[in-house]
């Protein structure tokens, strides 16, 4: 596994000042060409995230940290068909009004049988969680990395309720000013083998 690292700052009206690390080798990867760093700069944070619900979410660990001065951290899953890739975000408090954005890499388990090929599709029924990549089906959230189900072909993006609960944990947290530690990881439970 490599290890990747991206980072973004961004000031208190979420503007994307700066980005590095691997930006643009993991948006590549990714199939993310219009996320490249030329594309993004100045632009709104929250005018790359698909869905409101994440959007706001995002925007509020953001003002939070800016606002009481202290970081945030919350883990999430950004899996691609072939592997599920857990990623640690660390928000940290930077002068002048301004927030550091640490995406890291902390494992990717590559599928014995990959998913389907999935694209977005803000009009399907179907639903992906943005944090934690399970679907919503009929029987509940479901990882789709167990592979007992088919992974939709299109989805749209939203927050399920558990990961709601994470991200006012975490902020609750922060403003609490408990210490930054290590969140809970979000481990599928089959299917999987170590790289």
């Amino acid at each position: 596994m490599k290890f990747i690292q991206t980072f973004c700052v961004v000031d208190s009206s979420l503007r994307i000042l700066w980005v590095g690390g691997d930006w643009d080798d993991f948006a590549l990867k990714a199939g993310g060409e219009r996320a490249l760093a030329n594309n993004v700069l100045s632009t709104d944070l929250t005018g790359h995230i698909t869905d409101i619900l994440t959007a706001d979410k995002v925007s509020e660990m953001v003002k939070t940290v800016i606002r009481i001065n202290r970081p945030l951290r919350v883990e999430y899953r950004c899996d691609s068909p072939d592997e599920v890739r857990r990623f640690r975000l660390t928000i940290q408090p930077m002068k002048d009004r301004r927030a550091l954005m640490v995406h890291d890499l902390r494992d990717a388990l590559r599928l014995e049988t990959p998913m389907v090929e999935w694209s977005f599709d803000p009009s399907v029924r179907e639903v992906k969680c943005s944090m934690c990549s399970k679907i919503h089906l009929p029987s509940g959230w479901r990882d789709p990395s167990d592979l007992s189900f088919p992974h939709p072909p299109l989805v749209r993006y939203c927050l399920c309720p558990s990961c709601v609960s994470r991200v006012d944990q975490a902020i609750r947290a922060a403003i609490a000013g408990d210490k930054v530690e290590d969140t809970p990881a979000i481990v599928p439970k089959s299917g999987i083998m170590l790289e």
